[in-house]
């Protein structure tokens, strides 16, 4: 809920009732002729108050009405009701403010009239009055707080009592029971008192957070019995971040339709928002709205090409009004099938017809595929730059036939097979075919002949 701040502000010197009058006047000879008419006002204020009156014009009669004029002159209102149906006792009500004026004689009354014609054109009209006490306020309360408060915050409120009478009042108590205070003391002509007072906000507390300070007294045989209110808005921040990905299954290369929504799921409005994916970066910032309100939301979409599988998360970010941050995520997963899954170098070895090419480059050297194959064939020899090159001329072939360069190594290690590749073609650049190295050079070949074996046998599952 956001409720705004309200303060009110309540003395009652002299109670009356209101003053709820039906009156149904000058009918015409035959009964259930005529038109009724309600008024309502609050039954005191003081100087400077708005009064609320209500006025509610109706048809208790037999008879449809036509050309009901409505006036209070004091309100400086006129209406006019074109039509109201036989026994139309819901009506039309009016609601009116007036401010009260200094000039203003008390009791105030105000008077409103009704006149129409019904459908047998006899004239009918009906008025009533609203009595209004304006009181002298003899001690005026006030109270203020924060407008804004998160649950286990401490508020901080103040309650001022002035002495507005022209005479001491005695025996002045002032309670306020949600903040567990009392106060009883007199207050000297003019006197104004300041009660600072806190409030820790519980877990469970009401939103919105309403307490009233009550101040009661007697002079000499006025009662005075003055009331201040003050609300709070209690905040509950909170962000929903929704992803998708559509389709989540996708061949290596195609297009992937993301969704990040965000929808503000709490009371409180959210500002300063972000959106964040953890591949693709910033949502565009004209997609961002300056603030949210609770229940709005906004959305973000775009395509991606993806190659691999993918899992990437979406981060949105909002400030509520008390400076709170709130954070909230979601994540979306696409799994890639590649085009073309790993061959080991046997298969490369005893099916040349499926080469995607007929010649292949090796460190700095170029050879055809006769010559590539007689190099699968001495795999098994003890030289490792033979090993390694074997092992190099499957995996490139598995790339030219558009597998995928990454898998999954010792302790699920994501490895790109490229890399690799490019590592063993400087080996072999350095340490050309048939060299037999060795120390850490043939360890270094067996590593990296390793890593691509590993990758060439990673279809073989699939």
């Amino acid at each position: 809920m956001n409720a705004k701040k309200t303060a009110g502000l309540v003395i009652i010197v002299v109670l009356i009732a209101t003053s709820l009058t039906y009156v149904l006047a000058n009918q015409s000879q035959q009964s259930f002729h005529g038109v009724g008419v309600l008024k309502s006002a609050d039954s005191f204020a003081y100087v400077g108050d708005m009064v609320t009156y209500q006025i509610k014009v109706y048809n208790p009669s037999d008879l449809d009405l036509h050309s009901i004029n409505v006036t209070d002159t004091m309100l400086d209102f006129n209406e006019t009701i074109s039509f109201m149906a036989a026994g139309n006792t819901t009506g039309v009500t009016y609601t009116l403010q007036r401010q009260v004026l200094k000039t203003d004689p008390t009791p105030l009354i105000n008077t409103v009239s009704v006149e129409a014609f019904d459908e047998e054109n006899v004239y009918s009209t009906a008025s009533t009055q609203a009595i209004t006490t304006i009181a002298q306020r003899l001690i005026d309360i006030q109270k203020t707080g924060p407008e804004f408060a998160h649950e286990g915050d401490t508020l901080e409120y103040s309650i001022i009592v002035t002495n507005l009478a022209n005479s001491s009042i005695a025996n002045v108590t002032l309670m306020d029971e949600m903040l567990g205070f009392s106060w009883k003391g007199d207050l000297a002509v003019g006197e104004i008192n300041t009660f600072n007072l806190t409030h820790v906000v519980p877990t469970d507390a009401q939103d919105p957070l309403t307490n009233t300070a009550i101040l009661n007294a007697k002079l000499n045989e006025t009662v005075i019995h003055a009331e201040a209110s003050w609300t709070v808005d209690i905040l509950h921040p909170k962000l929903e971040v929704m992803k998708t990905a559509e389709p989540h299954k996708v061949v290596t290369g195609e297009n992937v339709t993301y969704t990040i929504t965000v929808k503000n799921t709490g009371d409180a409005t959210l500002s300063n928002l972000t959106l964040v994916d953890s591949i693709y970066g910033n949502a565009p910032t004209n997609l961002i709205p300056s603030s949210l309100l609770p229940e709005e939301s906004f959305a973000w979409s775009f395509n991606a090409t993806v190659s691999t599988c993918v899992v990437n998360k979406a981060t949105a970010t909002g400030i509520d009004a008390l400076g709170e941050k709130v954070t909230a995520h979601d994540k979306a997963c696409v799994k890639v099938e590649p085009k073309f899954y790993p061959r080991s170098m046997g298969y490369w070895k005893n099916h040349p017809e499926a080469w995607p090419v007929n010649e292949i480059k090796i460190g700095n050297v170029t050879y055809s595929k006769e010559q590539a194959l007689e190099i699968l064939t001495e795999a098994c020899a003890r030289d490792a730059t033979r090993m390694l090159a074997a092992q190099l001329i499957a995996a490139k072939l598995n790339r030219l036939s558009e597998a995928s360069p990454f898998f999954n190594y010792y302790f699920h290690k994501t490895i790109n097979i490229d890399d690799v590749i490019q590592n063993a073609d400087s080996f072999l650049t350095t340490h050309p075919l048939g060299s037999d190295p060795q120390g850490d050079a043939r360890q270094q070949a067996l590593q990296l002949k390793d890593m691509l074996d590993a990758y060439n046998n990673n279809g073989e599952c699939h």
